[in-house]
């Protein structure tokens, strides 16, 4: 593991966030597996999203998974495409969020948002000033309250007909201030 940024953290706490590496990624499946099992579904909904949700070895040459730690526990995982092939009208390359999961003992603490403006600070150092969020209905008032701006159905990346129903693009800047 490679420590990439220390010193962030809201409402007291010292948070490290790590880039994580293939040894990592049953902890990263772990988190994903507790965060989705507090998910406000039925059992075995929770169940099939967590598998489907989960990740490959192959996935790390695509993505880049950021694991939180509070002390030595791990609390929380983003995951993000820095460089997808998604862009806005105006022709700016944006990041994707692809996942951010938070364990259910550590939700509700901002640890969500603190990953949010960690993945934003990365972002920036990549000259991507917007992240590209598909959100989780229950989720959406999180990424609004952090600056997210919903996408009309025929509007930004992947619109139309058929777009996911919760899309969000989100100005860098705007959540590294929320």
């Amino acid at each position: 593991m490679i420590d990439c940024h220390n010193g962030h953290g809201g409402m007291g706490q010292l948070l490290t966030f790590v880039r994580a590496e293939s040894a990592d990624l049953a902890k990263v499946n772990a988190l994903i597996v507790a965060a989705v099992g507090g998910w406000p579904t039925s059992a075995r909904l929770s169940r099939l999203a967590a598998v489907s949700l989960s990740y490959r070895a192959l996935d790390f040459e695509d993505f880049e998974m950021v694991l939180c730690y509070k002390a030595a526990a791990e609390i929380g995982v983003a995951v993000w495409q820095p460089d997808a092939l998604i862009r806005l009208q105006n022709g700016d390359q944006v990041a994707w969020l692809h996942g951010l999961y938070v364990a259910p003992s550590a939700q509700g603490q901002g640890i969500g948002r603190e990953l949010l403006r960690e993945i934003a600070r990365r972002a920036s150092l990549r000259h991507r000033y917007s992240l590209y969020v598909r959100a989780e209905r229950f989720a959406t008032g999180f990424f609004e309250r952090l600056g997210g701006r919903r996408l009309s159905s025929q509007e930004g990346p992947e619109g139309g007909a058929q777009a996911y129903p919760h899309r969000f693009v989100m100005a860098v800047d705007n959540v590294a201030s929320n």
